[in-house]
């Protein structure tokens, strides 16, 4: 998951929110990133009342003091960081703590600045997602029900003895299990499920989850021990270059590494009997739709869907512990039917709630 700048020349000068100092703003790549750092802007004025701070991209920082879509790191005594600000519940903000302390011992990453600060980036996303549907774990199966077209009763745990544990408990971010045993790179899930069916068989669900940013162009090449895991999942050599070539070598990975759980479990035990391999993305992202498509026109053994935004916010909108929640992130995270923005209200707490 990674948040992109064009490393463009400024186009046009705005006034930064919440400043009086106008501020050069990126041009960026396509309308649809540039609606939604607006949206995100707006978001964070209007919604949270903080002001914009520095970017945390690099190249960016380089270029811009402060982004519309960066949170300061301070405000008025407070920091970013500590209150949560740029997750949408208390829950995730706790998970968030809790999972960031398991990803050290893990050799995991959480990256900082992304997480609490960019409210552009997919990790955000991610972990707000996974700490509310972790809050309702009956609701979360109702939810993946609608979404998967299974029959899911539960969120189950698939326990892991080892140390440091990869422990898989009902929904994680940021989640992979032990790297030697699979693929044998440093391929991992945005977000990862294991649940229980109706009977009685186990089905993990890996989701790359992706907002404004693109797939990794890095290309994934017919060597090492991607031949055999491709095959394996029911990928020849024509068609693993045919998805090379569709700009999908990232989800690739990801689908190899899930359908290797699926024939081994997390240490050979067996514990997966099947397995899907999901994008969670925008509604009008063509790429995510033109890789998933050219995927699944291979029918690997671990199946792909597509899940937009706004079907997945539905499915959570339709169980009534993560209707208010649900809301929330389609308010952030959707903009209107004819490009317009959301209207958004007025400055509350952590994650546009209402303090009480």
């Amino acid at each position: 998951m990674s948040s992109k700048v064009t490393p463009a020349a400024p186009a046009s000068s705005s006034m930064n929110a919440m400043s009086e100092t106008p501020q050069a703003q990126p041009v960026d790549r396509n309308a649809a990133v540039a609606a939604h750092r607006a949206h995100q802007s707006e978001w964070r004025e209007a919604v949270l009342g903080w002001p914009a701070g520095p970017p945390t991209h690099l190249g960016a920082a380089k270029r811009y003091r402060v982004l519309g879509n960066c949170l300061a790191p301070d405000f008025d005594g407070r920091s970013a960081k500590v209150e949560g600000v740029n997750l949408m519940s208390p829950a995730a903000k706790a998970y968030a703590d809790e999972r960031q302390h398991e990803l050290a011992a893990l050799g995991g990453l959480a990256e900082d600045d992304r997480l609490w600060r960019n409210l552009l980036s997919s990790q955000p996303l991610a972990f707000s997602i996974v700490g509310e549907l972790r809050e309702h774990p009956d609701a979360a199966a109702r939810a993946f029900a609608t979404l998967t077209g299974e029959e899911v009763v539960a969120l189950d745990d698939l326990a892991d003895a080892g140390d440091p544990s990869h422990r898989l408990g009902g929904i994680e971010a940021e989640w992979f299990p032990p790297r030697d045993l699979h693929t044998g790179d440093h391929s991992g899930f945005d977000i990862a499920a294991y649940l229980r069916l109706q009977d009685g068989k186990s089905l993990l669900v890996s989701i790359e989850v992706k907002y404004v940013d693109t797939f990794s162009p890095k290309k994934l090449t017919w060597a090492g021990s991607y031949p055999q895991h491709a095959v394996a999942a029911g990928l020849n050599q024509t068609a693993f270059a045919g998805v090379v070539a569709s700009g999908g070598s990232q989800f690739l990975r990801s689908l190899l590494l899930t359908d290797s759980l699926r024939r081994t479990g997390l240490r050979g035990a067996g514990e997966v009997d099947r397995s899907l391999a999901a994008v969670l993305a925008r509604g009008d992202d063509r790429s995510a739709r033109k890789v998933v498509g050219t995927i699944a026109g291979h029918t690997p053994r671990t199946p792909v869907a597509l899940w937009t935004h706004d079907a997945f916010f539905d499915a959570c909108a339709a169980q009534p512990e993560l209707e208010d929640w649900a809301r929330r992130m389609r308010r952030r995270y959707l903009l209107t039917a004819d490009g317009d923005r959301s209207p958004l209200h007025t400055p509350g707490g952590l994650g546009g709630e209402t303090r009480t």
